[in-house]
């Protein structure tokens, strides 16, 4: 399980170090808009690179779970494990 923050970190990379851009316009929620400006506070990142992570992190997730993978997140002090599912 180690590999897949790197495959996420190597997917965000290899996003930024593209030359060939798409622009995108998009239509999202107030609290959608609220959260990802949240994030990219808290990062202290460009909107474009929170949503690069975001459908890096997305795109990874899928692709876990679609191999018969478990993506599961485990609470700060070891005692809780959650499963986390997309539908």
């Amino acid at each position: 399980m180690p590999e897949h923050p790197t495959q996420a970190a190597a997917s965000t990379a290899a996003a930024s170090d593209t030359t060939q851009v798409t622009r995108l316009s998009i239509n999202i929620n107030q609290d959608t808009a609220e959260q990802l400006r949240w994030y990219k506070e808290h990062k202290n990142i460009s909107i474009t690179e929170s949503v690069r992570r975001a459908i890096a992190l997305l795109a990874l997730v899928e692709r876990e779970t679609a191999e018969g993978g478990e993506v599961l997140l485990k609470s700060r002090d070891g005692k809780t494990i959650r499963q986390l599912w997309l539908v």
